[in-house]
């Protein structure tokens, strides 16, 4: 008798193992479904000093659309920042940014267009983000090649009121043509352009709000796979 009722416990534990065994398969597999469903892209950050406050802007400004892309059901992501401080080549950086700036709308884009300097090129990445010591007019420019976009962002502007909301809003602004939106012509919308300061249009969060354009954009550029 009890040999039996040891034999049933034996077999019985034998069973919860393989379910266990099972299980963790079964999670696994979903992990790595989860994870082959969803690209991510490489952003890299070119910042003059590693304190500057525009470094926090661009986190958060990823961690909306990362929040954004997810709600919707997306298959692309934004990654980590990778962030490059004051490299050799900033200045040849810089110029380019000055030259993209002035002459954007006057110039091809991609392959047709000016070429960045090696010393951007060879940074990699998918997005590149300059922040810019100067006071230039924020872009986010295709490039044909590595990387996709180089996207520039002015300087701080210490004497404009509510300068950081601003800037939040701009940074992902510009994120936001890297991930296919365009502008949107009137109205406070995060995409709009041109656009006038709209911080105090923005949400109590802090963003601009996406209008169901560009919602609608981003499904049928970024589906879930």
């Amino acid at each position: 008798m009890f040999s039996t009722h040891g034999a049933r416990i034996r077999d019985m534990t034998t069973r919860l193992r393989r379910i266990g065994k099972l299980v963790a398969v079964v999670l696994l597999l979903g992990l790595v479904a989860e994870a082959q469903t969803v690209s991510e892209r490489q952003l890299i950050v070119i910042a003059p000093e590693a304190g500057d406050q525009r470094v926090a802007y661009t986190r958060d400004a990823v961690a909306f659309w990362n929040h954004t892309l997810s709600a919707l059901g997306l298959g692309v992501r934004l990654g980590e920042l990778e962030l490059v401080v004051a490299p050799p080549g900033r200045r040849a950086i810089e110029t380019f940014a000055r030259f993209v700036s002035q002459r954007g709308g006057r110039i091809p884009k991609g392959a047709s267009g000016p070429q960045p300097p090696a010393e951007l090129s060879d940074l990699g990445g998918d997005v590149v983000v300059l922040l810019s010591g100067q006071p230039l007019l924020p872009f986010a420019w295709p490039l044909a090649g590595s990387p996709d976009y180089f996207v520039a962002i002015r300087a701080v502007q210490a004497r404009r009121p509510s300068d950081s909301a601003v800037l939040r809003n701009v940074i992902a602004h510009e994120l936001g043509h890297t991930l296919g939106l365009i502008h949107n012509r009137g109205g406070a919308s995060l995409m709009c352009g041109p656009c006038s300061s709209l911080a105090a249009a923005a949400s109590p969060d802090g963003w601009l709000p996406l209008t169901a354009r560009d919602l609608d954009r981003l499904r049928r550029l970024h589906p879930s796979n």
